[in-house]
């Protein structure tokens, strides 16, 4: 079984600035194997030092941030969740942007665009292979840590094993989906549920279940708000944001121009923390981010049978895919 996925932005941005652009091509054997993940992406270099595209080999040190560009893309984040035995990484640096266009930080800039291409990748060779998305990844994991986020959510969630993208009938149909993912260093995994309108295009993640282990939880209960704030975030991000332009400049120039969740659209979020006092405290303000995104994706596959391979998954590109679908 192979898939290839490729994601880009209708108007060349994201919105973290110039458009991330992902193209993954993976593999798995009949019995649910991953046997080969290919990873390319395009992307500007924030205001870091530009340097040469480069290729990641399997083993290689995460790069510095300072020196290397787009450095959310790593062996970590492109598909070094799953055990796969050949794996090629490579980053592209799309030049001619730098003194032009300028880009600043943003809560996990790139982490939403690789998980939103790669988790769906993994959610679709579970599908041709006929395999339930969890046992899929059960299956390509072999971290105890990686299970333990997965086991939280479905604990939590109360996950019952299913084939995804089930013909549904009526005009509002609903979707479960399940991703993992990180940031850098934590583990971080959801499930997020959601409500199509296949008649407007309008998506509603009506709840979502986040589970986070980064090491000894220090205080708890920071970390559940973190995470809450996460998912909010992620949400927004999946559904509305998005930096708008013409050919004369950028037209979202406020918060009545920007589009951004509102409260009566906000999901109910279910935090889960790990803690593991044997290991050190790592990153908590930006490792479920990924995970959920790619989760309310995988949801909307789930209720759909269509994929999304752009997003902001707003109503008009969904009333495209699903003509398209």
């Amino acid at each position: 079984m192979r898939v290839q996925f490729s994601r880009g932005d209708e108007h060349g941005w994201d919105n973290f600035g110039p458009a991330h652009l992902a193209e993954i091509r993976a593999a798995a054997s009949a019995d649910g194997r991953l046997v080969g993940f290919e990873y390319h992406g395009w992307q500007h270099g924030w205001n870091f030092v530009v340097e040469p595209s480069e290729e990641l080999a399997f083993d290689a040190k995460i790069p510095d941030p300072v020196t290397v560009p787009a450095a959310g893309v790593n062996n970590l984040t492109a598909g070094g969740v799953y055990s796969v035995p050949n794996r090629r990484v490579i980053n592209h640096t799309v030049n001619g942007l730098e003194g032009y266009l300028k880009g600043s930080f943003l809560r996990s800039p790139l982490d939403l665009s690789i998980s939103f291409a790669s988790e769906q990748v993994i959610d679709e060779l579970a599908h041709q292979a006929k395999l339930d998305p969890v046992e899929f990844r059960r299956k390509n994991v072999t971290d105890p840590r990686w299970h333990g986020v997965l086991d939280a959510v479905l604990a939590a969630s109360k996950w019952t094993p299913r084939l995804t993208g089930e013909k549904k009938s009526g005009d509002v149909v609903r979707g479960t989906g399940v991703a993992l993912g990180t940031h850098f260093q934590s583990y971080g995994a959801a499930i997020a549920e959601i409500e199509v309108n296949r008649k407007t295009g309008h998506i509603r993640v009506l709840r979502v279940y986040s589970a986070l282990d980064a090491g000894l939880a220090v205080n708890p209960l920071s970390m559940e708000q973190q995470i809450e704030g996460q998912v909010i975030q992620a949400t927004s991000r999946m559904l509305h944001e998005e930096v708008d332009f013409d050919a004369a400049g950028v037209k979202s120039v406020d918060w009545a121009s920007y589009p951004i969740l509102r409260f009566e659209e906000a999901p109910a979020v279910t935090p889960v923390v790990i803690s593991r006092p044997e290991h050190h405290s790592t990153g908590a303000g930006e490792e479920v981010l990924a995970a959920t995104g790619a989760a309310i994706a995988n949801a909307f596959f789930d209720a759909t049978g269509v994929r999304m391979r752009e997003r902001p998954m707003r109503p008009e590109r969904v009333l495209a895919a699903l003509k398209a679908g």
